[in-house]
């Protein structure tokens, strides 16, 4: 067990109660000695117990303690029987110049059973809830961590693109738009040393909400070859596909899937590389 599951588990304050058996005794012990962490919450318990015990100045019912000893037993410490057995037997074993004393201390255990049973309970539900939120905050760190990894990698990924762009080896064209799209306006980038193109959009037509931007590849004596989809979005600057040796890009509004053969009544523009 590791150090939270021993706080949780009650072991510690049916330590301090005395319910445990030898063997569960021992281990207990032995977590004490193996988790310095713990010498602290056992310290801490007994001191909460004793003084919770002594708060409560009122006599107990007669048949209050076999009720703890019920409730104990049903939280699973098989334990209780013989560890109260024990204690009458001890107390029936005093000589009579000790039976006061003896009396006493029964009278105290019995006055302070419930009072440290809810102590126990008390430090179990602590134990609980201070694990959950340090469950939360884990979950919180982690969604965080993540958010942050993906807006760093936001970043390098513009920053790339930016580089190109700005690169010496890039060329900027200007889209030649048709008649039919004259308010069309966008820049291409292409750069042949990296081989990447990309859009910068200045201004595109209106488009349906089930259509979408298509890029071709025009090269002499092959058909059109259908190359990137994509939208008018937050994105000022888009990557777009490259292909090698084209002559000129074209620009057609498409079904947003994309299409295999471009609808030329909504041609938009031409690039020439």
């Amino acid at each position: 067990m590791d150090i939270n599951e021993i706080r949780k588990s009650g072991l510690l304050e049916y330590y301090v109660l005395g319910l445990l058996s030898e063997a569960e005794a021992q281990k207990v012990e032995g977590y004490l000695v193996q988790y310095p962490e713990l010498q602290a919450d056992y310290l801490e318990i007994q001191r909460a117990m004793q003084a919770y015990a002594r708060e409560q100045g009122i006599e107990p019912k007669i048949d209050l303690e076999q009720k703890v000893v019920d409730i104990v037993k049903s939280n699973g410490d098989t334990n209780v029987v013989q560890n109260k057995k024990s204690i009458s037997s001890n107390a029936k074993d005093k000589s009579s110049s000790d039976v006061k004393s003896s009396n006493d201390d029964i009278d105290w255990k019995s006055l302070a059973l419930p009072a440290l049973l809810a102590a126990a309970l008390f430090f179990s539900w602590y134990g609980f809830t201070k694990n959950a939120e340090y469950t939360d905050l884990q979950k919180e760190y982690v969604s965080y961590k993540e958010n942050c990894e993906n807006q760093l990698a936001e970043i390098e990924r513009k920053r790339t693109i930016y580089a190109n762009v700005n690169s010496p080896d890039t060329k900027t064209i200007e889209l030649t738009p048709t008649d039919g799209y004259q308010e069309s306006n966008l820049l291409f980038h292409n750069n042949t040393v990296v081989q990447k193109n990309y859009i910068q959009i200045k201004n595109l037509p209106q488009i349906a909400g089930n259509q979408a931007f298509q890029l071709w590849s025009l090269k002499d004596g092959v058909d059109p070859m259908p190359l990137t989809v994509f939208k008018d979005g937050d994105d000022l600057i888009i990557p777009v596909d490259y292909e090698a040796g084209t002559g000129t890009y074209a620009i057609t509004i498409e079904d947003e899937q994309g299409a295999s053969v471009p609808t030329l009544t909504r041609l938009i523009g031409t690039i020439g590389v």
